[in-house]
Protein backbone atom coordinates (compact mmCIF):
# COMPACT_ATOMS: atom_id res chain seq x y z
CA UNK A 1 0.00 0.00 0.00
CA UNK A 2 2.94 2.33 1.22
CA UNK A 3 4.84 1.85 -2.34
CA UNK A 4 1.45 2.32 -4.81
CA UNK A 5 0.84 5.53 -2.58
CA UNK A 6 4.87 6.57 -3.55
CA UNK A 7 4.60 5.81 -6.87
CA UNK A 8 1.18 7.48 -7.32
CA UNK A 9 2.86 10.59 -6.11
CA UNK A 10 5.86 10.21 -8.35
CA UNK A 11 4.02 9.93 -11.00
CA UNK A 12 1.31 13.11 -10.28
CA UNK A 13 4.79 15.58 -9.81
CA UNK A 14 6.22 14.15 -13.01
CA UNK A 15 3.17 14.96 -15.06
CA UNK A 16 2.29 17.71 -13.16
CA UNK A 17 6.62 19.55 -13.65
CA UNK A 18 6.54 18.45 -17.44
CA UNK A 19 2.87 20.12 -17.79
CA UNK A 20 4.20 23.29 -15.98
CA UNK A 21 7.29 22.93 -19.09
CA UNK A 22 4.52 22.01 -21.84
CA UNK A 23 2.48 24.90 -20.78
CA UNK A 24 5.21 27.64 -20.98
CA UNK A 25 6.11 26.49 -24.32
CA UNK A 26 2.23 26.58 -25.16
CA UNK A 27 1.94 30.13 -23.92
CA UNK A 28 5.02 30.99 -26.03
CA UNK A 29 3.29 30.02 -28.96
CA UNK A 30 -0.17 31.75 -28.22
CA UNK A 31 2.46 35.26 -27.58
CA UNK A 32 3.88 34.68 -30.88
CA UNK A 33 0.66 33.29 -32.98
CA UNK A 34 -2.04 35.06 -31.36
CA UNK A 35 -2.99 38.89 -30.33
CA UNK A 36 -3.15 37.66 -26.69
CA UNK A 37 -0.61 39.67 -24.36
CA UNK A 38 0.99 38.95 -21.22
CA UNK A 39 -1.22 40.99 -19.14
CA UNK A 40 -4.50 39.21 -20.25
CA UNK A 41 -3.37 35.94 -20.40
CA UNK A 42 -2.26 36.18 -16.38
CA UNK A 43 -5.63 37.62 -15.70
CA UNK A 44 -7.24 34.71 -17.20
CA UNK A 45 -4.82 32.14 -15.97
CA UNK A 46 -5.13 33.24 -12.49
CA UNK A 47 -8.68 33.59 -11.99
CA UNK A 48 -10.08 30.84 -13.76
CA UNK A 49 -7.68 28.64 -12.20
CA UNK A 50 -7.82 30.28 -8.99
CA UNK A 51 -11.76 29.34 -9.28
CA UNK A 52 -11.60 25.61 -10.33
CA UNK A 53 -8.69 24.72 -7.56
CA UNK A 54 -11.15 26.73 -4.65
CA UNK A 55 -14.27 24.61 -5.97
CA UNK A 56 -11.91 21.41 -5.49
CA UNK A 57 -10.90 22.74 -2.26
CA UNK A 58 -14.67 23.33 -1.40
CA UNK A 59 -16.37 20.16 -2.71
CA UNK A 60 -13.81 17.49 -1.66
CA UNK A 61 -11.65 19.33 1.35
CA UNK A 62 -13.20 21.78 3.44
CA UNK A 63 -15.33 19.53 5.76
CA UNK A 64 -11.97 17.59 6.43
CA UNK A 65 -9.60 21.00 7.14
CA UNK A 66 -11.22 24.14 8.41
CA UNK A 67 -8.97 27.53 8.28
CA UNK A 68 -9.52 30.01 11.55
CA UNK A 69 -8.93 33.23 9.71
CA UNK A 70 -7.11 36.12 11.87
CA UNK A 71 -5.75 39.20 11.04
CA UNK A 72 -2.20 37.84 10.79
CA UNK A 73 -3.16 34.95 8.42
CA UNK A 74 -5.22 37.81 6.24
CA UNK A 75 -2.38 39.70 6.02
CA UNK A 76 0.53 37.09 5.30
CA UNK A 77 -2.15 35.60 2.61
CA UNK A 78 -2.32 39.28 1.26
CA UNK A 79 1.31 39.76 0.60
CA UNK A 80 1.65 36.31 -0.56
CA UNK A 81 -0.70 36.44 -3.31
CA UNK A 82 0.79 39.84 -4.19
CA UNK A 83 4.40 39.01 -4.03
CA UNK A 84 4.43 35.31 -4.48
CA UNK A 85 1.30 34.02 -6.13
CA UNK A 86 1.00 37.14 -8.71
CA UNK A 87 4.72 38.12 -9.08
CA UNK A 88 5.81 34.61 -10.19
CA UNK A 89 2.90 34.48 -12.62
CA UNK A 90 3.69 37.67 -14.43
CA UNK A 91 7.20 37.66 -14.29
CA UNK A 92 7.39 34.35 -15.67
CA UNK A 93 5.13 34.73 -18.18
CA UNK A 94 6.78 38.32 -19.34
CA UNK A 95 10.00 36.51 -19.51
CA UNK A 96 8.37 34.51 -22.24
CA UNK A 97 6.58 36.97 -23.89
CA UNK A 98 9.77 38.95 -24.34
CA UNK A 99 11.98 35.79 -24.82
CA UNK A 100 10.99 31.88 -25.18
CA UNK A 101 9.50 29.77 -22.52
CA UNK A 102 12.88 27.50 -22.70
CA UNK A 103 14.95 30.67 -21.20
CA UNK A 104 12.28 31.58 -18.97
CA UNK A 105 11.97 28.55 -17.01
CA UNK A 106 15.56 28.24 -16.90
CA UNK A 107 15.95 32.05 -15.06
CA UNK A 108 13.08 31.00 -13.01
CA UNK A 109 15.80 28.10 -11.46
CA UNK A 110 17.54 30.72 -10.18
CA UNK A 111 15.77 31.08 -7.13
CA UNK A 112 18.21 29.30 -5.05
CA UNK A 113 20.71 31.65 -5.25
CA UNK A 114 17.90 34.12 -3.36
CA UNK A 115 16.91 31.58 -1.01
CA UNK A 116 20.80 31.22 0.23
CA UNK A 117 21.49 34.58 0.15
CA UNK A 118 18.65 34.92 2.66
CA UNK A 119 19.40 32.05 4.89
CA UNK A 120 22.78 33.47 5.01
CA UNK A 121 21.40 37.34 6.06
CA UNK A 122 19.20 36.39 8.08
CA UNK A 123 20.82 34.15 10.44
CA UNK A 124 24.49 36.01 9.86
CA UNK A 125 26.43 32.87 9.24
CA UNK A 126 29.76 32.98 7.09
CA UNK A 127 28.99 31.55 3.69
CA UNK A 128 30.27 27.50 3.10
CA UNK A 129 32.08 26.83 0.69
CA UNK A 130 29.22 24.48 -1.13
CA UNK A 131 27.30 28.07 -0.85
CA UNK A 132 29.86 29.71 -3.05
CA UNK A 133 29.79 27.41 -5.61
CA UNK A 134 26.20 27.16 -6.55
CA UNK A 135 26.28 30.86 -6.41
CA UNK A 136 28.63 31.06 -8.52
CA UNK A 137 27.67 28.46 -10.76
CA UNK A 138 24.47 30.02 -11.20
CA UNK A 139 25.67 33.33 -11.94
CA UNK A 140 27.93 31.71 -14.83
CA UNK A 141 25.29 30.07 -16.13
CA UNK A 142 23.00 33.43 -16.11
CA UNK A 143 25.52 34.77 -18.35
CA UNK A 144 26.14 31.83 -20.54
CA UNK A 145 22.32 31.99 -22.07
CA UNK A 146 22.49 35.65 -21.69
CA UNK A 147 25.54 36.31 -23.74
CA UNK A 148 25.70 32.95 -25.77
CA UNK A 149 29.32 33.24 -24.87
CA UNK A 150 29.90 36.58 -26.57
CA UNK A 151 30.52 39.05 -23.52
CA UNK A 152 30.24 41.99 -25.44
CA UNK A 153 26.28 41.27 -26.87
CA UNK A 154 23.63 39.82 -25.04
CA UNK A 155 21.41 36.78 -26.97
CA UNK A 156 18.59 37.65 -24.88
CA UNK A 157 16.16 40.52 -24.72
CA UNK A 158 17.47 42.54 -21.89
CA UNK A 159 13.75 43.10 -20.60
CA UNK A 160 13.48 39.33 -20.80
CA UNK A 161 16.69 39.02 -18.57
CA UNK A 162 14.80 40.94 -15.96
CA UNK A 163 12.20 39.65 -15.60
CA UNK A 164 13.31 35.79 -16.16
CA UNK A 165 16.03 36.63 -12.79
CA UNK A 166 13.34 38.62 -11.07
CA UNK A 167 10.79 35.79 -11.85
CA UNK A 168 13.73 33.68 -9.73
CA UNK A 169 13.36 36.39 -6.77
CA UNK A 170 9.70 35.83 -6.79
CA UNK A 171 9.84 32.18 -6.95
CA UNK A 172 12.40 32.82 -3.90
CA UNK A 173 9.91 34.70 -1.80
CA UNK A 174 7.32 32.00 -2.98
CA UNK A 175 8.80 29.46 -1.68
CA UNK A 176 10.18 30.90 2.00
CA UNK A 177 6.78 32.12 2.06
CA UNK A 178 4.41 29.59 1.49
CA UNK A 179 5.47 27.20 4.14
CA UNK A 180 4.49 29.18 6.87
CA UNK A 181 1.15 30.20 5.62
CA UNK A 182 0.94 26.39 4.56
CA UNK A 183 0.48 25.13 8.71
CA UNK A 184 -2.89 26.77 8.88
CA UNK A 185 -4.38 27.01 5.36
CA UNK A 186 -5.01 24.00 3.15
CA UNK A 187 -3.13 23.75 -0.19
CA UNK A 188 -5.29 24.08 -2.72
CA UNK A 189 -7.08 26.73 -0.49
CA UNK A 190 -3.70 29.03 -0.23
CA UNK A 191 -2.73 28.06 -3.70
CA UNK A 192 -6.47 28.27 -5.18
CA UNK A 193 -6.92 31.35 -2.86
CA UNK A 194 -4.00 33.28 -3.73
CA UNK A 195 -4.64 32.59 -7.32
CA UNK A 196 -7.74 34.55 -7.67
CA UNK A 197 -6.72 37.21 -5.39
CA UNK A 198 -3.93 37.34 -8.36
CA UNK A 199 -6.86 37.61 -11.11
CA UNK A 200 -8.95 39.74 -9.17
CA UNK A 201 -5.90 42.24 -8.97
CA UNK A 202 -4.83 41.47 -12.23
CA UNK A 203 -8.61 42.33 -13.92
CA UNK A 204 -7.98 45.71 -12.72
CA UNK A 205 -5.14 46.06 -15.12
CA UNK A 206 -6.24 44.23 -18.07
CA UNK A 207 -10.28 42.42 -17.63
CA UNK A 208 -10.61 39.78 -18.53
CA UNK A 209 -13.63 40.70 -20.51
CA UNK A 210 -11.42 42.41 -23.09
CA UNK A 211 -10.40 40.62 -25.61
CA UNK A 212 -9.85 40.80 -29.29
CA UNK A 213 -12.58 39.03 -30.66
CA UNK A 214 -11.89 39.78 -34.32
CA UNK A 215 -8.88 37.95 -34.48
CA UNK A 216 -9.39 34.80 -36.84
CA UNK A 217 -9.27 32.08 -34.09
CA UNK A 218 -7.95 28.70 -35.79
CA UNK A 219 -9.46 25.39 -33.94
CA UNK A 220 -5.79 24.43 -32.78
CA UNK A 221 -5.07 28.20 -31.41
CA UNK A 222 -8.56 27.70 -29.54
CA UNK A 223 -7.56 24.47 -28.02
CA UNK A 224 -4.18 25.55 -27.37
CA UNK A 225 -5.49 28.34 -25.65
CA UNK A 226 -7.54 26.58 -23.37
CA UNK A 227 -5.18 23.27 -22.34
CA UNK A 228 -2.26 26.07 -21.67
CA UNK A 229 -4.77 26.93 -18.94
CA UNK A 230 -6.63 23.82 -17.70
CA UNK A 231 -3.87 21.78 -17.98
CA UNK A 232 -0.62 23.95 -17.80
CA UNK A 233 -1.77 25.78 -14.81
CA UNK A 234 -4.69 24.12 -13.15
CA UNK A 235 -3.77 20.43 -13.42
CA UNK A 236 0.02 21.15 -13.41
CA UNK A 237 -0.85 22.42 -10.00
CA UNK A 238 -2.92 20.25 -8.38
CA UNK A 239 -0.83 17.23 -9.26
CA UNK A 240 2.29 19.10 -8.20
CA UNK A 241 0.44 19.88 -4.11
CA UNK A 242 -1.16 16.20 -3.82
CA UNK A 243 2.06 14.42 -4.50
CA UNK A 244 3.45 15.96 -1.73
CA UNK A 245 0.99 13.64 0.23
CA UNK A 246 2.76 11.07 -0.94
CA UNK A 247 6.66 11.89 -1.49
CA UNK A 248 9.55 13.68 -0.06
CA UNK A 249 10.06 17.44 -0.71
CA UNK A 250 13.42 16.29 -2.39
CA UNK A 251 11.95 14.16 -4.50
CA UNK A 252 9.66 16.54 -5.32
CA UNK A 253 12.36 19.11 -5.85
CA UNK A 254 14.66 17.12 -7.95
CA UNK A 255 11.54 15.82 -10.51
CA UNK A 256 10.23 19.31 -10.34
CA UNK A 257 13.25 20.15 -12.88
CA UNK A 258 11.14 18.27 -15.60
CA UNK A 259 9.70 21.50 -15.72
CA UNK A 260 12.86 23.39 -17.76
CA UNK A 261 13.62 20.24 -19.42
CA UNK A 262 10.03 19.66 -20.44
CA UNK A 263 10.37 23.74 -21.71
CA UNK A 264 13.60 23.51 -23.20
CA UNK A 265 12.79 20.34 -25.53
CA UNK A 266 9.06 21.28 -26.35
CA UNK A 267 10.56 24.83 -27.29
CA UNK A 268 13.30 23.45 -29.37
CA UNK A 269 11.37 21.11 -31.16
CA UNK A 270 7.91 22.52 -31.94
CA UNK A 271 8.57 25.82 -32.02
CA UNK A 272 12.24 25.58 -33.73
CA UNK A 273 13.47 27.61 -30.67
CA UNK A 274 17.38 28.23 -31.83
CA UNK A 275 20.01 27.95 -28.35
CA UNK A 276 23.80 28.51 -29.12
CA UNK A 277 25.83 26.22 -27.97
CA UNK A 278 27.26 28.27 -24.73
CA UNK A 279 23.18 28.95 -23.76
CA UNK A 280 22.69 25.04 -23.94
CA UNK A 281 26.25 24.95 -21.53
CA UNK A 282 24.25 27.29 -19.30
CA UNK A 283 20.97 25.79 -19.09
CA UNK A 284 22.77 22.20 -18.38
CA UNK A 285 24.73 23.82 -15.63
CA UNK A 286 21.72 25.41 -13.52
CA UNK A 287 19.21 22.70 -14.16
CA UNK A 288 22.70 20.44 -13.01
CA UNK A 289 23.37 23.02 -9.98
CA UNK A 290 19.16 22.49 -9.39
CA UNK A 291 19.75 18.47 -8.92
CA UNK A 292 22.90 18.75 -6.47
CA UNK A 293 20.95 21.35 -3.92
CA UNK A 294 17.77 18.71 -4.21
CA UNK A 295 20.35 16.04 -3.61
CA UNK A 296 22.15 17.71 -0.47
CA UNK A 297 18.97 18.84 1.08
CA UNK A 298 18.56 14.93 1.47
CA UNK A 299 21.79 14.61 2.97
CA UNK A 300 21.39 16.81 4.98
CA UNK A 301 18.26 15.96 6.06
CA UNK A 302 19.67 12.47 6.71
CA UNK A 303 22.77 13.43 8.84
CA UNK A 304 20.29 16.03 11.04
Amino acid sequence: MKNSLHAKGLIFVIIGASLWGIGGTASDYIFTETPVDVNWYVTARLTISGIILLSIYTLFFRKKHRTVWNKHTVLMFSIYSIFGMTMVQYTFMATIGYGNAAIATVLQCTGPIYIILYAVMKKYRPWTKTEAFIIGAMIIGVILIATNGNLTNLAVSPVALMFGLASGVALAYYTLHAPVLLQVIHPLQLVGGSMLAGGIIMNFIHPIWVFDFSFDWSAMQVIILVLSILLGTTLAFYLYITSMKYISSTEAGILGLLEPVSAVLTSVVLLNVGLGIYQTAGIILILGVGVFISTRKNETQKTS
